[in-house]
């Protein structure tokens, strides 16, 4: 009997107390391997019509069963962490509308070649703006990362795809919260220097995954990338056209999760050009997770 309502108070205290939800994700585990792969939300996926980088969109992909939402923060005039894919806000919000003469501490509109950039603007004058181009404009505001993050609860992953940033700044808006299902997510270019990314993984203690970008040589990438991150590296991001067993030998040889970009690539492309799920499939059948602009189509051919 004593048990039984230990048992109980503990079950409740993990529904309802912050923090300790019974649907807690984290990296380490879902990248385990006898774990299966996973559906990765790439920023500009097409969910239900909500727009990118919104609370509405990720709210949606958890609801749709998505195993990882993939965000993007930039940094404000005032060193706050807004979420926004662009440098500018002219895409994806209604600035010109909301100050028509541009920020109201300058530089002009003018100065700035027509555009308008985050990190001109506070946070307060970005939560003035409403998130264009998908359904009601008028329901979505700009989020701040902790809004997100806080939306999230654990209740999927995220790759927090690295815009403008500092890393004492972004170290410490991350701090207050539980980050097991964080995963910092950054563009790798063949030769760049990676030593801010490396110094933000020691300062939050936060696991990288990188998208070997316009790679001509996967392995020779991944070695350099390998080299600056160590064992911080913790996923890398791939088209499947460049495949070689050499690379994939060493992906395993380091215990690195691999996960298949087909949104810029031929998985998604043959989706929407030719309705045709064969690409996809293959990536599945061979294991490896998606990260696609069409996790809907993706997960019905997981039969999720």
């Amino acid at each position: 009997m004593h048990y039984r309502f230990v048992l109980l108070i503990l079950l409740f205290a993990m529904t309802w107390l912050p923090g300790l939800s019974l649907a807690q994700n984290a990296i380490e585990q879902n990248f385990a391997h006898d774990q299966p792969q996973i559906v990765i939300a790439h920023r500009s996926a097409e969910m239900a019509g909500s727009p990118e980088n919104s609370l509405a969109w990720i709210e949606y992909g958890i609801g749709r069963g998505v195993d990882m939402v993939h965000i993007n923060p930039q940094l404000t005039a005032d060193g706050k962490y807004v979420l926004m894919h662009d440098p500018t806000l002219n895409r994806t919000t209604d600035v010109e509308t909301a100050f028509p003469e541009g920020p109201p501490t300058g530089p002009t509109r003018e100065q700035r070649g027509g555009l308008d950039y985050v990190r001109d603007y506070t946070l307060e004058e970005i939560q003035r703006l409403h998130i264009v181009g998908a359904g009601d404009a008028s329901t979505h505001k700009v989020p701040t990362l902790s809004e997100a993050i806080d939306l999230v609860d654990g209740r999927t992953l995220i790759a927090l795809g690295l815009k403008s940033y500092e890393i004492d700044s972004l170290a410490q808006t991350l701090r207050p919260h539980d980050t097991k299902n964080l995963l910092l997510f950054e563009l790798y270019f063949s030769g760049t220097d990676q030593s801010k990314l490396r110094e933000l993984a020691e300062a939050t203690g936060l696991g990288v995954g990188v998208a070997l970008f316009r790679s001509r040589d996967y392995l020779m990438d991944l070695e350099g990338i390998l080299a600056q991150l160590g064992p911080h590296l913790r996923m890398v991001s791939v088209g499947s056209a460049r495949l070689t067993p050499e690379f994939l030998a060493r992906v395993e040889e380091l215990h690195l999760h691999l996960a298949i970009s087909g949104w810029s690539n031929t998985e998604d492309s043959a989706l929407v050009d030719g309705d045709d799920p064969g690409p996809w499939l293959a990536v599945l059948n061979s294991g490896y997770s998606a990260m696609t602009d069409y996790p809907e189509v993706v997960l019905e051919l997981l039969s999720r």
